[in-house]
């Protein structure tokens, strides 16, 4: 296995790009003449770029040095000033070479990342990465991929749950029940119920011809064709967690439940916790908004993302990247 090619896919967007900035303004003031987005479906935040894709590939140069090629996805001619396109690992995607000209312009991460097998030359194995996540350690490919070639996909839990699928999902904000659509559209097509958990917000991997398979699948095909014209994402979409169920459900993926390591005054209760999962918290990846609430979970995971948030003040973001700085203070083959 180590010896297979796996490469890395980025979605990357400046928001800061006045054409961009002018379509997504004209597009929104459409859309929201006909129909109301969901709570964070286009919000700044969703696009804010805070130089956090530049430790991210440094983090990729330092700990993962076998992957294959970098492919980094954008729109409107857009390309990070200080990154080196002439590096033989890096090509640059636009929109218009992956999704179909009747979807664009797109500001839907959902609709570009259901294109990305149209990528011609991407390997079979691949993971998929947004540029607020990070490797932390230097980690293999059997990280990602067992000895059978299967994907290794870490998940969370669901904190409610109800044999109600719709009831249920009424409850839920709009981004989740796109997870639970995913499971839906698995649940209609082949009969398997896989409602079970949700991604865990990390660096996910997935194998081509299976992804393809999958989306070519009647009752899947037709659902991502209809949400391609979507210009903003909406929650009656599905998500590319759609994929990592078919995976397990084909035999094609391994899940194991993500666990974050515990700290805090109760002491014995986390002491006992920590061991009886150590396995776990040693593989999962730990999400945030805030370094400085999560630093010490943060340097002992393998991977870890800093989500963007509309809570993130100018100070929060200054210090999230005065920690990503730190952290990957070493400028890669990557950079000009």
């Amino acid at each position: 296995m180590s010896k297979d090619k796996i490469d890395i896919v980025y979605l990357w967007v400046d928001s800061t790009d006045k054409n961009w900035r002018a379509e997504n303004d004209k597009w929104q003031q459409i859309i929201t003449g006909q129909k109301k987005l969901y709570d964070g479906a286009a919000d700044e935040e969703r696009f804010r770029d805070n130089g956090e894709f530049l430790y991210s590939l440094r983090s990729v140069a330092e700990c993962a040095p076998w992957v294959n090629h970098i492919y980094i996805i954008t729109g409107f001619n857009q390309k990070p000033k200080w990154l080196n396109t002439k590096h033989p690992k890096i090509t640059i995607i636009p929109h218009e070479q992956i999704i179909p000209h009747d979807a664009l312009p797109t500001f839907n991460s959902s609709v570009i990342e259901m294109c990305i097998p149209n990528i011609t030359e991407l390997s079979e194995k691949f993971i998929l990465m947004n540029d607020d996540t990070f490797f932390n350690k230097r980690l293999s490919p059997s990280f990602f991929f067992d000895n059978r070639g299967r994907t290794k996909v870490m998940f969370n839990s669901y904190t409610r749950h109800s044999s109600d699928i719709d009831k249920w999902k009424s409850t839920l904000d709009g981004y989740t029940k796109t997870l639970v659509n995913s499971a839906q559209i698995i649940d209609r097509v082949f009969g398997k119920k896989m409602y079970f958990g949700r991604p865990s917000h990390g660096i996910d991997p997935y194998l081509k011809s299976s992804w393809i398979k999958c989306k070519n699948t009647p009752g899947i095909k037709e659902q991502i064709e209809k949400q391609l014209n979507n210009k903003f994402r909406d929650e009656n979409e599905i998500q590319r967690w759609t994929f990592n169920l078919y995976d397990l459900m084909t035999g094609h993926a391994v899940f194991t439940h993500a666990r974050a390591r515990k700290y805090g005054k109760h002491k014995i209760s986390n002491f006992i916790y920590n061991l009886l999962h150590l396995n776990a918290i040693r593989k999962s990846n730990v999400v945030c908004t805030n370094v400085a609430l999560t630093k010490k979970t943060l340097l002992k995971a393998p991977t870890f993302c800093i989500n963007d948030s509309a809570s993130n003040t100018p100070e929060i973001i200054q210090q999230n990247m005065d920690f990503l700085s730190k952290r990957f203070p070493n400028k890669c083959e990557f950079e000009k």
